[in-house]
């Protein structure tokens, strides 16, 4: 399933998430596209399963391709953002709006890390990403903390089923890695 037309920002997170969930559609209903598209025994002779089968991985790939172009052009649009409201911020130290703008567009989990490392993070970018697909999506996500060295944190975040209502959650993560660290699941 591809992006809707006209939303391709991330501007909004809430709207950023609704993107995402209907986006996963095909993904979370898989066992149903599964047994509706591959006939059963008493359909076998009136269906092409092989054509079928190979329709249905095509539209799940499309699908995945779509919404990972998507998280990386928002990772991307965010991190150019968050540079150069920094660089603003460094001419003007006194500027408290701007201060409060930085902050609203930085990452949501940005805060959880912090609250359980009790440290705060002035640098916070997402660098490299995984997903997993379980009861909800885990991402697995490589975050720079540092301008002048390599030292990264790899967080992993989950984000439940659409009907849950639920905002990401980091449910572990792993500190003291670098940019050259593999990022797998943790």
């Amino acid at each position: 399933m591809a992006a809707p037309s006209g939303v391709r920002t991330c501007e909004d997170f809430a709207e950023f998430q609704d993107l995402l969930r209907v986006m996963r559609t095909i993904d979370d209903r898989i066992v149903h596209e599964l047994n509706t598209t591959l006939p059963t025994a008493s359909f076998a002779g009136k269906v092409d399963a092989n054509q079928t089968c190979k329709e249905l991985y095509q539209s799940l790939m499309e699908a995945h391709a779509s919404r990972e172009k998507i998280i990386k052009s928002c990772i991307a649009q965010t991190s150019n953002v968050v540079k150069t409201l920094r660089e603003k911020r460094e001419k003007a130290q006194d500027d408290i709006a701007l201060l409060k703008q930085l902050r609203q567009e930085q990452t949501k989990v940005k805060p959880q890390l912090e609250e359980r490392e009790n440290k705060t993070y002035p640098v916070f970018v997402a660098i490299k990403y995984k997903t997993q697909v379980v009861a909800g999506t885990n991402y697995f996500i490589k975050v720079s903390i540092s301008n002048s060295t390599d030292e990264c944190v790899h967080l992993k975040v989950f984000q439940s089923l659409p009907y849950q209502n639920n905002g990401p959650s980091l449910t572990s993560y792993e500190t003291g890695k670098t940019k050259n660290d593999p990022l797998s699941d943790f």
